[in-house]
């Protein structure tokens, strides 16, 4: 085999490698909130978690993927760069992941596409009519999260209190409620259940939403590493394979199932000063899985991390007022986020130059 052949395969395997991490970190999107809010086990979260991310990422189509692959120019795609891409991504996110950093995969993804981009060609390098339409996707998204989110807990509160005799907001999702018999009365008993079951729900649909757009990322750079080395094949730009879509959405379910604990105790214990409960985690994953799938549909690619933490903030500050709100956490993870864009735009510029002379 030509080691031309041979290193597009270990690209292929890097790239499948990053979507393993990407599943492994994303692993909060639906599992955090669900987990402490006591509706699912950690055990029983994650693996639904991981089956419906396949399913999302297997289904959903290929608008994102194909997105991806028109950010760089095809005159500047070469081994080298789709090598600093996946390295940079692959680094900062796992240092992001062993500091429980929620930081985002798509960020990762497209700084380092940049960065790479400029190093192999220069400004001609990058597409930047469809990097500003990344960049909008990515900043709006997570304000639409948090704005819903806000008004979806404001609504449920509401609801629940009219109906609810009792403290309905303190009892419906307290731990200790469940055997409290008179402590709570049944239509509180109803409105747990009710909850419960609905974020059971809320957080199936965060994880299919987050493979439909995250599991598209990693195949829209498999399809630019085989229309670039093995167009004689027949690949082209314009088709993502049906293989490429499985195993794609096949390591994403295998990186959730793994589950990343650092991250999902910052999404469930540090964000609110709160204890996350299901009538706020049904409003923060309704609001993220409709806000991800949205875009999906249009094919953008967003950032399902930074729209759910925004979107819990959102369903704290509407359960409970702002104050509730850690805006410690907040102000480490907006700090993560600022500095993920230029970071990984440096690191995919330098490691081009230094795969260049080495390869």
């Amino acid at each position: 085999m030509e080691l031309v052949a041979i290193s597009a395969i270990f690209l292929i395997v890097l790239a499948l490698a990053f979507e393993f991490v990407n599943g492994f970190h994303d692993t909060a999107n639906a599992c955090s909130t669900v987990i402490y809010s006591g509706a699912l086990s950690p055990r029983w979260a994650i693996l639904n978690s991981a089956v419906f991310n396949f399913i999302g990422a297997a289904t959903a189509g290929t608008g994102v993927a194909l997105f991806v692959t028109k950010i760089v120019k095809i005159g500047a795609v070469s081994m080298p760069m789709l090598a600093a891409v996946l390295v940079a991504g692959l680094v900062w996110n796992i240092c992001t992941w062993y500091k429980g950093l929620p930081v985002s995969s798509s960020h990762c993804m497209i700084g380092s596409l940049v960065g790479a981009g400029l190093a192999s060609a220069g400004i001609a390098g990058v597409n930047f009519h469809k990097l500003n339409e990344a960049l909008v996707a990515l900043v709006v998204s997570p304000v639409v999260g948090f704005v819903l989110a806000l008004a979806i807990a404001f609504l449920f509160a509401k609801v629940v209190s009219r109906r609810s005799t009792g403290p309905a907001l303190a009892a419906v999702d307290a731990a200790d409620a469940v055997d409290a018999g008179d402590a709570v009365d049944e239509t509180e008993k109803k409105h747990r259940l009710f909850f419960r079951c609905l974020q059971i729900g809320s957080s199936t649909a965060v994880s299919f939403s987050h493979g439909s757009n995250d599991g598209q990322k990693t195949m829209g750079l498999i399809t630019l590493i085989l229309a670039t080395q093995f167009a004689s094949h027949g690949y082209t730009m314009t088709h993502v394979p049906f293989w490429v879509i499985i195993a794609a959405a096949a390591t994403m379910g295998l990186g959730t199932a793994i589950g990343g604990g650092r991250i999902i105790k910052t999404v469930g214990e540090h964000l609110s000063f709160r204890k996350i409960t299901s009538i706020d985690g049904c409003a923060a994953e309704f609001t993220t899985a409709a806000t991800v799938f949205a875009a999906s549909r249009f094919g953008v690619p967003v950032s399902t991390t930074h729209v759910l933490s925004s979107a819990v903030g959102g369903s704290t500050a509407g359960l409970h007022g702002t104050k509730a709100i850690n805006v410690q956490t907040y102000k480490k993870i907006l700090l993560a986020w600022v500095l993920t864009f230029p970071i990984t735009i440096g690191l995919g510029y330098g490691l081009c130059f230094l795969f260049k002379l080495i390869f």
